[in-house]
């Protein structure tokens, strides 16, 4: 009988333990379920202002401070600031160089010398870095992303 009330509980321990690959902040509903790539972002970026998108793309960094703000790499040469809708959730901050699935308004949006300037404290860059930053920039960003899944 002890034997097995002990495989019971050891196979209930392993059951219960086995993580999913994928962990989801944010709107725990969010799915994989009409996906598009970064190009296909920048596809439907070119026709309109701003889109309604869940995007798969790679982690390029993420703030060091909070994990609440991360970088997505949409193609080869083209990257988007992603935030957090009502600072309402963080990533993991060791999550660089995973695969993720964001949902949000995407939009071209430009980007305040005081808010690059942020960005990279939070990057922890050197402070050269940050003193070299005197023009706003124009980038692709989703300001209030609602949900990520990182694979």
């Amino acid at each position: 009988m002890k034997n097995i009330l002990y495989t019971l509980f050891v196979m209930l321990f392993v059951a219960c333990s086995t993580e999913s690959p994928n962990k989801k902040f944010g709107d725990q509903n969010i799915t994989e379920e009409g996906k598009v790539t970064g190009q296909e972002l920048l596809n439907q970026l070119s026709e309109n202002d701003s889109v309604q998108v869940k995007v798969e793309a790679v982690i390029n960094s993420i703030c060091q401070k909070k994990g609440c703000w991360m970088y997505v790499d949409l193609n080869e040469e083209t990257e988007m600031l992603v935030r957090f809708k009502d600072y309402g959730f963080f990533v993991p901050m060791d999550a660089s160089g995973s695969t993720a699935i964001v949902e949000g308004m995407a939009k071209v949006d430009t980007l305040s010398v005081a808010w690059l300037k942020h960005l990279k404290e939070d990057a922890n860059a050197p402070q050269e870095e940050i003193d070299a930053i005197t023009e706003p920039k124009i980038m692709y960003s989703m300001a209030e992303a609602t949900g990520v899944i990182i694979k």
